[in-house]
Formats: structure tokens, sequence, C-alpha cells
């Protein structure tokens, strides 16, 4: 299968691709930093993303030491990994080969217990060399004055995870962003804004205030401080009540998907798919409901949804809808209904004997989503 294989069990690969896509060029911004870069230097792997504006590189330890390489992933190979990495538990570890295929190209194997991915990636990508950028960051002293940042900008590193330090190393130098496992830097801006009131205004304004000196408008800003604050609070609870029904959904959608294949597809799928095997997801804002994807390997998946039956009557019901994905010869995918162990036998039968695109598939499970 291979020539030149490296066998590596990487640690944390989800996690170091996660905190860094958000830094990548948008697409048609800038080809060559449209993708990723793995960089790995014997013990641990390193990716690496950036659009000139961030840098960020996250880490993740091999288990057994191997020779070092350096790989590229472009767009298309990145929405691959990024989609097999999604089905991982981030604790796991991930399998991951890197040789050449029979024509000689560069190639990543990654495999996990859910499946398994070949991504086509470049050895020699006109990439920045992060190594050199961050040692010249790293060869400035820290300083305390204050840095002009982009907001916009600043929202990115959310991603690093609950915590992370800022170190300015001085006018016209990138900020770095440490993390365990973590690294970034962000360019200051180019142009600075004009200069405006410092913060010994504010020291004035927060000096003369004095407690029980309330006029009109000292009436008003604190009503809107109170607003505000009520506000942010209501949002809070909202989101708090968001999130744990978008978790009772995902594990009742998942309980569901695996009492229907017992039930439906007890000679295929119910053998095959236990309780874990199945991937939640709540319902959508356009009226979806919850859904639950089990990956079978092969490109293939198959989704299982409950979905509202309409009858004349004044009354309605349920009914269980299991879809089998397939990918298309066109880079798509085709989605077929499956009700029984014989509908499933003759899709997966059909898929065996198609070699072209017969113009059934579905722009929705294109990789430009």
């Amino acid at each position: 299968m291979t020539s030149h294989p490296n066998d590596l069990d990487i640690i944390g690969l989800r996690t170091a691709v996660a905190r860094v896509l958000p830094h990548k060029a948008l697409p048609c911004a800038n080809p060559t930093l449209e993708g990723l870069l793995l960089d790995f230097d014997g013990s641990h792997l390193y990716v690496v993303a950036s659009d000139r504006f961030t840098l960020a590189i996250g880490r993740a330890a091999a288990i057994q030491s191997a020779p070092a390489w350096s790989r590229y992933l472009d767009m298309p190979a990145v929405s691959n990994l990024d989609r097999f990495l999604e089905l991982t538990d981030p604790r796991d570890p991930v399998a991951l080969s890197s040789g050449y295929d029979v024509d000689e190209a560069p190639v990543l194997w990654l495999k996990g217990r859910h499946g398994s991915v070949e991504l086509v990636t470049d050895e020699n990508p006109d990439f920045p060399d992060w190594r050199e950028l961050v040692a010249k960051s790293l060869a400035n002293p820290a300083q305390d004055e204050p840095v002009v940042l982009s907001p916009r900008l600043l929202q990115r590193w959310a991603a690093a995870g609950d915590s992370a330090t800022f170190s300015h190393r001085g006018a016209g130098n990138p900020v770095l962003v440490m993390a365990d496992d973590f690294l970034g830097l962000q360019a200051p801006r180019r142009r600075q804004p004009a200069a405006g009131p410092g913060l010994d205004s504010w020291r004035k304004v927060v000096a003369t205030r004095k407690e029980g000196d309330m006029s009109d408008d000292g009436l008003l800003a604190q009503l809107r401080e109170l607003a505000a604050g009520h506000l942010a609070d209501t949002e809070e609870a909202r989101a708090k009540a968001r999130r744990e029904q978008e978790k009772r959904e995902r594990s009742d959608v998942e309980a569901r998907a695996f009492t229907c294949m017992n039930k439906v597809f007890p000679g295929t799928l119910g053998k095959v798919l236990s309780r874990d095997s199945w991937r939640g997801y709540p319902g959508g804002q356009e009226g979806t409901g919850p859904m639950a994807v089990a990956y079978l390997g092969g490109g293939m998946f198959v989704t299982y949804e409950s979905r509202p039956v309409v009858f004349d009557a004044p009354w309605g019901g349920q009914r269980d809808v299991v879809l089998l994905v397939r990918p298309c010869a066109c880079g798509r995918y085709i989605e077929t209904v499956v009700d029984d162990d014989y509908s499933l036998a003759l899709a997966l039968k059909d898929a065996e004997a198609l070699t072209g695109c017969v113009g059934s598939c579905d722009d929705g499970w294109s990789e430009e989503d």
C-alpha cells in the first residue's frame, strides 16, 4: 500500500486542529494559506495555520518516536480531516501513517475507532517558516507599554481554551498568545488610530463621582447599567437553557437511533452499531428535528431522524426515517431511504455496482459545506 511509511499514534490531534482552524486564510483570500501545515519533529506533531494577521500552532504528542516530516493539507484535505476528527473522541489516540501512494504522491492515512481517512498532501508548500517567526518574537523582551490590536482578530483566540496568556513584545512586534500545548502570534495594527483621551481622563471621571450625588443624567446612567446587567443575565440564562436542551436532544436521538436499529435492522445495522456509534445533533432553526449520525467506513454514513407525519385528521404522529449516505463519483453524496435489512442490502449492492455519477447526488453533503 505504501512506501517509506512512518507509523505514529497521536494524542490530542482533534484539539490541536480545532484551536488553529480560525486562523487559516479564507477561501480565495490567499491560496498558499487556505490549508494547514502538519510538522512532525520526531516526538510532537505541530498543526500550524496563518492568514498573515495571526499565526496559531497547536501541539499534539506522539506515543512513539519516528523520523521528522512536514506535510501541507490544502482546503479539501482540511475539510476531510475536520470531518474525520469531528467523530473522534479528543482523548482517543489517532493512528497516523505518512507515506506515498502508487503514483508516489505524498499521502497521510489516519485511523480511529470510528473509521479512517486518506489525505493527499504537499511536501514542499509555500508556507511561512513558523519556527523563524516565533523565534524572532521570543527574542524580543516583554513590554509594559500599550499595544493596539484588532478586536475582530481577538475573537479567534477563543478556540485556544478557557484561558490564555497575552505577552506584548514591543511596538511593531507581534503579541504572543500562550496556552497549554498552544502558541500564537497576533500582528499589531499597522495604521495607528489618532490619539484619544488616555487613562488620565478616566481617572478623573471615577474620582469626581460621589455617592448620593445623583443628577437626572446620573439616574439614567444607573438605569442603563442595571438594564444592561439584567439583559446580560437573561441572555446567559437562555443560553444555558438552550445548551441543556441541546444536550437532552442529542442523548435522546442517539438512544432512539440505537433502539430503531435493533428493532428495524436486527440482521444488519443492529449487529454492528453500538450505542456509542451514534453522534446526536440538536434540532435546527429551520424546523429540522434532532438527527443522529453513525459512520460506517469507506466514506459511508447512516442517519436517523424521527419526522412528524401529517394526517388530514387533527392528530399527527412520528415516523423513523433512516438514510444510507454514500459518496458519489462526482465528489458529492447519494442519500437512500432504507426501512429494513433487505432494502439496506440492496442499497449496499447498488453502491458496489455504481462507478459513475448518475445525477442523484445531493449538494447537502458536499465538501464545500
